[in-house]
C-alpha cells in the first residue's frame, strides 16, 4: 500500500522544511521583538545553530537503530513496562500539537478573513483535508510537497523582494544590543516553535525513508534553509514594521504583507502569504498527527493505522477549544510553557543513547567475562 512505501531522502527534505516552517513562520517574529527588540533576528540565527545540534542528536540515534520508529525504539531499549509510560506521554504530546495548530488556523482565519463564520466550522473543514491527507498515506504526502515545494519558495521570494522598498534598515539599529540572558531566552523559544517538534519525525525518520543513511544531510539542509528563511522574514519584518510594532502583533508577517504597494498596482496580497502559511502548516499538522495515529497503533497493536484515523480525527476540535480557551491564554502558554514542555520530549532521544550506550558496555563485559 502507498502508506508502507518509503520515502526518498530528497522528499524527506521537503517535507523537514515545510515542518519547520508550519505555524512558526507566522507569529515567531513578535515573540523575539518582544524579548530582543531590533535584534530579533538574532534570536532566529541563535535558534537555527541550535537546530544543528539537534540534528546531530537525531542522527546519532538513527544511525544505532535505522530499523526502528521511536516508539518502537523505547520499548525495545527501556522494556515493555517502562516502554508503555512512554507511548502515553508521547502520543498526548503529538495529539496536543496537532489540536494546537489546528486551533491556530481557526482563530487566525476566523481574526482576519473570515470573521463571521464559527471558528469550529473553519477547524473542522481544515481537519478534513488534513485526515485525507492522513489517509491517503506518507507516499502521497511526501510526492505533493515534492510538488509544492518549488511553488511555495517561488511565491515567498515574491512576497519577500516586493517587501523591499518598504524596508529601514534603521530598524535594525543598533545592532546586538541584547544581553546573553535575553539572547538565550529569544532562542530556546525559537527552537521550541520550530525544531523541539521535530520529535513527531522520528516516527518517519529513519525507518521510512528509502536511504537512512543518506538522511543526515538532508536534516541540516532543512535546517539552515528553513532557519536562513525565519530569520530572513523576522529581520524584514522588524525592517518593516519596526520593532515596537512587530512584538505587539500577533501575526506581524501577516500585517507585514499588507505594506507591499509597487506603482498602486501590486498591492494587498496578503492572501498569498495566507496560501503559503496554511500549505506550511498542512504539513506540519498532518506530519504530526500521522505520529499520533501509527504510535497509537503501535501501542495497542493494531496493524493499520487508517483505521484509527476518522475516530481520533473527531476528537481534535473539541480537544483544540479546551486546550486554548482564548488568545490571552494561548499567547502565555505559548511563550511560557511550551518551550520547558516540548524541550522534555526533544530530549528524549538522548535519554535513549545514553542507555544504549550503557547496555552496549554492560553486553561487552559480560561477553568478556564469558570468554
Amino acid at each position: 500500500m502507498d502508506g508502507q512505501r518509503p520515502i526518498s531522502v530528497y522528499q524527506l527534505t521537503v517535507l523537514t522544511f515545510f515542518f519547520s516552517l508550519g505555524s512558526t513562520l507566522l507569529v515567531i517574529s513578535s515573540g523575539l521583538a518582544r524579548e530582543l527588540k531590533q535584534d530579533a533576528w538574532a534570536g532566529a540565527a541563535l535558534g537555527t545553530l541550535g537546530g544543528l545540534a539537534l540534528v546531530r542528536l537525531y542522527t546519532a540515534l538513527a544511525g544505532r537503530f535505522p530499523d526502528k520508529s521511536l516508539i518502537e525504539l523505547s520499548t525495545h531499549l527501556l522494556g515493555k513496562t517502562a516502554g508503555r509510560i512512554f507511548m502515553p506521554a508521547y502520543l498526548f504530546f503529538n495529539f496536543y500539537s496537532a489540536a494546537a495548530l489546528i486551533w491556530y488556523v481557526g482563530n487566525f482565519l476566523t481574526t482576519n478573513l473570515f470573521t463571521e463564520t464559527p471558528r469550529p466550522v473553519l477547524m473542522i473543514l481544515y481537519i478534513a483535508v488534513m485526515l485525507y491527507g492522513t489517509h491517503l498515506g506518507l507516499g502521497t504526502l511526501a510526492r505533493s510537497a515534492e510538488t509544492s515545494f518549488l511553488i511555495f519558495m517561488f511565491a515567498l521570494v515574491v512576497v519577500m523582494l516586493s517587501l523591499l522598498p518598504e524596508a529601514r534598515t534603521g530598524n535594525l539599529l543598533p545592532a546586538l544590543e541584547a544581553g546573553p540572558g535575553p539572547l538565550a531566552r529569544a532562542s530556546f523559544t525559537f527552537l521550541s516553535f520550530a525544531y523541539f517538534p521535530w520529535i513527531s519525525l522520528l516516527m518517519i525518520y529513519p525507518k521510512r525513508v528509502n536511504r537512512p543513511e543518506a538522511c543526515s544531510r538532508a536534516l541540516y539542509t532543512a535546517v539552515l534553509s528553513s532557519g536562513a528563511i525565519l530569520t530572513a522574514v523576522t529581520a524584514l519584518t522588524v525592517m518593516v514594521l519596526g520593532p515596537d510594532r512587530t512584538a505587539i502583533e500577533v501575526y506581524p508577517t501577516y500585517n507585514l504583507t499588507m505594506k507591499i504597494n509597487i506603482g498602486h498596482f501590486f498591492e494587498r496580497i496578503e492572501a498569498l502569504l495566507v496560501l503559503l502559511w496554511l500549505l506550511a502548516i498542512f504539513y506540519q499538522a498532518v506530519l504530526i498527527y500521522y505520529a499520533a495515529v501509527t504510535g497509537l497503533a503501535q501501542m495497542i497493536r493494531v496493524d493499520e493505522h487508517r483505521s484509527l484515523n476518522l475516530p481520533a480525527g473527531m476528537c481534535l476540535v473539541p480537544f483544540a477549544l479546551l486546550i486554548y480557551p482564548n488568545i490571552d491564554y494561548e499567547q502565555a502558554w505559548d511563550y511560557k510553557v511550551w518551550p520547558l514542555f516540548s524541550l522534555t520530549f526533544a530530549l528524549w532521544p538522548a535519554v535513549l543513547l545514553t542507555i544504549a550506550a550503557i547496555r552496549g558496555r554492560k553486553a561487552k563485559r559480560r561477553t568478556k567475562n564469558g570468554r
